[in-house]
C-alpha cells in the first residue's frame, strides 16, 4: 500500500498521468534482457529510451555496448513510472508485483515470452514491430534472418553427431527449447531429442549421461571453471574422464539466453568448432 501511494504521489507531483494510447510509442522502456535486446534492433531512432541494466552485462547480453546508448532502469515500479514511458516492454516471467502496479497506474506494458525456437524469435520480432509501429523493420530483420539460417543449414555435415547440452546441477534440455533449434541448426543430432526429453530444467544425472554416451558434451562459457556446488559436476572426474578435451564444447553465454539475430552467430560458431572437431577426429 505504501509503495503504491508513493507512486501515485510521484505521479501527482511530476504532474503526468500515462495515457492509455495504441499510437506509435516514442518513449519506450524495457525492462527485460531479451525485449532489451529485440528493442534495440526493431525500434526506430529516438523511439527507445531505456534499457534494462542486465543489458550491460557481458555474460548475459550480446549488445553491451549498444546499450550504453541509453538510460538504463533497474526494473523497478517507481524507477519507471518516474521515466514517464508511453510503452513499457516486459518478460511473462518479470515481477507480478512491478507489472501489476505498473498496469494500475495506466502505463502500457507488452509482455514476451522466453523463446522455445526459432519461430518464437520471429513471432516476437514481428510482434515488437506492430507494437512500436515498425512493422515493415520488424519484417526485414526476420527476413534477413531466415537468410542466414538456410546459408547456415545448407552447411551441415552430413553425418550428424550427438550433442548434449549440459549444465549446473545435472539440467539439460529437449524438444520445445532455443537451445535444442540452436543445436540441431548447427547440424548436431540433440541427446534431448533422442531421450524423448521436452523443455527446459529437464534433469540428466551423470550417470545418464555417461551411459547414453554423445559425441560432444556442450556447456556454456558462464558456468566453466566455477566452484559453486551447482557446478562442481561439470568438472566431475567421471565426466572429465569420459568425456576428453576433444569431445567438450564451451559455447558463449550471451548467445544462447535470448533469441534474436545474433542467436545465428552463436549457431555459426557452433558449427565451426563441430566441423574443426570432426576433421581432428
Amino acid at each position: 500500500m505504501v509503495r503504491t501511494l508513493l507512486c501515485l504521489a510521484l505521479l501527482v507531483l511530476g504532474g503526468f498521468l500515462p495515457v492509455a494510447s495504441h499510437a506509435r510509442p516514442m518513449r519506450v522502456v524495457s525492462i527485460n534482457l531479451c525485449t532489451d535486446q529485440l528493442a534495440m534492433l526493431v525500434a526506430g531512432p529516438g523511439q527507445l529510451f531505456s534499457v534494462s541494466s542486465l543489458a550491460l552485462d557481458k555474460n548475459s547480453s550480446v549488445m553491451v555496448e549498444q546499450a550504453k546508448n541509453y538510460h538504463i532502469n533497474h526494473a523497478k515500479a517507481e524507477e519507471v513510472i518516474r521515466l514517464k514511458p508511453d510503452l513499457v516492454l516486459a518478460g511473462t516471467y518479470t515481477s507480478y508485483n512491478t507489472i501489476s502496479l505498473l498496469k494500475r497506474l495506466g502505463v502500457r506494458v507488452e509482455q514476451f515470452a522466453p523463446d522455445s525456437g526459432f519461430d518464437t524469435i520471429r513471432e516476437k520480432i514481428l510482434r515488437l514491430g506492430l507494437v512500436l509501429g515498425q512493422e515493415d523493420r520488424a519484417k526485414q530483420i526476420v527476413h534477413a534472418f531466415d537468410m542466414r539460417l538456410s546459408e547456415i543449414e545448407e552447411l551441415q555435415p552430413k553425418e550428424r553427431k550427438v550433442l548434449a547440452d549440459y549444465e549446473p546441477n545435472s539440467f539439460t534440455g529437449g524438444v520445445g527449447t532455443l537451445a535444442h533449434s540452436m543445436i540441431k541448426a548447427a547440424g548436431f543430432l540433440h541427446l534431448g531429442e533422442e531421450l524423448g526429453l521436452v523443455g527446459s530444467t529437464v534433469k540428466m544425472p551423470l550417470e545418464t549421461l555417461i551411459r547414453n554416451n554423445p559425441d560432444y558434451v556442450m556447456t556454456w562459457s558462464q558456468w566453466s571453471g566455477g566452484q559453486a556446488r551447482a557446478t562442481q559436476v561439470l568438472g566431475h572426474p567421471a565426466l572429465d574422464a569420459w568425456f576428453g578435451p576433444e569431445r567438450r564444447i564451451t559455447v558463449d553465454t550471451a548467445h544462447w539466453i535470448c533469441g534474436g539475430p545474433f542467436t545465428l552467430d552463436a549457431v555459426a560458431a557452433l558449427q565451426r568448432i563441430y566441423l574443426d572437431k570432426e576433421k581432428r577426429r
